[in-house]
């Protein structure tokens, strides 16, 4: 039997005709849901729709889902109403009642509708010839019940390898940022966030990092990559498109505008801290309560200048340092071969997954800790500061007035020439020398005792002191009535 029968008792229907979009049989003295349905049940035989926090996908010819603006849905609609039976009020109404009816609870790379034993999706990579599960090493079919967007341009190969990108990434990187970058490399093909970790690649030009993004943007598929300026992250609208997004480059993360500085810090944290957060969208309702599913990778000929003495932001990233340019010596076929080579690389990279969830956290070598304390260090000018002029003990008995550190604070600042913006004023400095410290055991106390400066004459009963640190000491050599002259 025809999938069509209506069509079979006319003898005039013209079979090269496309079957979609074609005539649907409105009624324009009927409210505008009753159409909106006549819409969808002829439209079923096409492809499906849904919608996703009030947004329109449909169903495209290898099960992903591809998304429509009301404007194109009204236009469909026209295109099956010939006759021009209903007008353009309709046609808005029509979309509204649709998205009413086709609305799921799911987002991207999450099932539309589960079965029991339906697999995690963190555990699902996306390749151009299926869903391939990690946990079960099993390559399934796509589906219309996964929630995919897109897929990439390779296909998954279990017998595949890539020998000529393991050579090229032994003269791009020191081998103990291997492990990280490969554990990184799997983490990005998952909608898996609870790593909570953000990739920073630093140093010098044409030294590989542009290659190896390339690479890391292939393998995600560009259904499912965006790029993004730091000043444009902290934009009103900056986390909009980054809802079906599994991997965000910033790809030259020189240092914000002072306005949006501290917006982006806030961003990247949030997002790489796997919080829900809301995202403002043009011309639509915004979204409450969203985790962004995109891990951040960065990269950049030196660090920006961020100012986070909470230390959340150095703690989470992988820092890969690139050492050595190879400006012109620039191989013109590598980019085609390694293009080659992405079935043997996806295996790599699920292997670094792989490892990465049996040890619960990612492999850094010697080269990437130094790599991460320098960061952490160059983000807290206070962190800076109690390293070289005070001493951390922790201990209850040691007392310093917050007055004398600041005044200690100031003559460290001229020494080390800091910039207007990381000079800080004392509200500022107490807040930020508790925010780098609370780890290490110091706290800010209020109430008055009597104290004596122990690098000082102790005549008398001491002074009154109020607002101190408890648990620091100030090194008598950085005592600013003792300094030289």
């Amino acid at each position: 039997m025809s999938r069509y029968p209506e069509f079979e008792a006319h003898s005039d229907f013209d079979w090269d005709e496309p079957l979609w979009p074609r005539e649907v049989d409105y009624d324009p003295s009927r409210h505008a849901s009753n159409n909106a349905h006549r819409f969808l049940c002829a439209r079923d035989d096409h492809a499906r729709l849904i919608c996703s926090d009030g947004d329109l996908y449909t169903l495209t010819g290898n099960n992903t889902y591809e998304l429509m603006t009301d404007a194109q849905v009204q236009s469909e609609i026209r295109q099956t109403d010939k006759e021009v039976r209903l007008d353009i009020t309709k046609l808005g109404l029509m979309v509204r009642e649709i998205k009413i009816a086709r609305s799921v609870s799911a987002r991207p790379f999450e099932w539309i509708n589960a079965r029991d034993d339906a697999p995690s999706p963190n555990d699902l990579i996306l390749a151009n010839n299926g869903i391939f599960n990690v946990a079960t090493d099993e390559l399934m079919d796509l589906t219309p019940d996964y929630f995919a967007t897109g897929v990439p341009d390779w296909a998954f190969d279990r017998e595949a390898d890539c020998p000529m990108w393991k050579s090229k990434l032994g003269e791009w990187l020191e081998p103990s940022f291997h492990p990280t970058l490969q554990e990184w490399f799997g983490l990005n093909l998952v909608p898996d966030t609870s790593f909570e970790k953000i990739a920073a690649m630093i140093g010098a030009s044409r030294g590989g990092k542009g290659t190896i993004k390339g690479v890391l943007e292939q393998l995600v598929g560009r259904h499912h990559r965006a790029s993004i300026m730091l000043n444009d992250l902290a934009g009103d609208f900056g986390l909009q498109a980054m809802i079906d997004k599994r991997l965000m480059i910033i790809p030259d993360a020189s240092d914000t505008e002072l306005s949006k500085r501290s917006m982006a810090l806030e961003r990247m944290k949030s997002i790489s801290g796997n919080d829900a957060v809301s995202v403002n969208r043009k011309n639509k309702a915004m979204l409450s309560e969203v985790r962004i599913p995109a891990k951040i990778t960065l990269l950049a000929n030196k660090h920006p200048k961020f100012i986070d003495e909470s230390g959340a932001l150095a703690i989470r990233e992988l820092v890969f340092v690139f050492d050595r340019s190879f400006a012109g010596k620039e191989d013109l076929t590598l980019k085609a071969r390694l293009t080659d080579e992405l079935p043997g690389i996806a295996n790599w990279a699920v292997e670094g997954l792989k490892r990465l969830r049996r040890n619960g956290k990612f492999t850094i070598g010697e080269r990437g800790r130094v790599a991460q304390e320098q960061l952490t260090d160059s983000q807290s000018p206070a962190l800076r500061f109690t390293k070289e002029c005070l001493s951390t003990t922790g201990d209850e008995s040691d007392v310093l007035p917050v007055a004398l550190a600041f005044d200690a604070y100031r003559e460290w600042a001229d020494r080390e020439s800091l910039s207007m913006r990381e000079r800080r004023n004392r509200s500022d400095f107490k807040d930020d020398m508790i925010a780098a410290l609370r780890a290490r055991g110091v706290r800010y106390a209020t109430n008055q005792i009597r104290w004596h400066d122990p690098h000082l004459s102790k005549l008398g009963n001491g002074e009154r002191v109020r607002a101190r640190f408890v648990g620091l000491k100030l090194k008598r050599e950085f005592h600013p009535e003792l300094l030289s002259p």
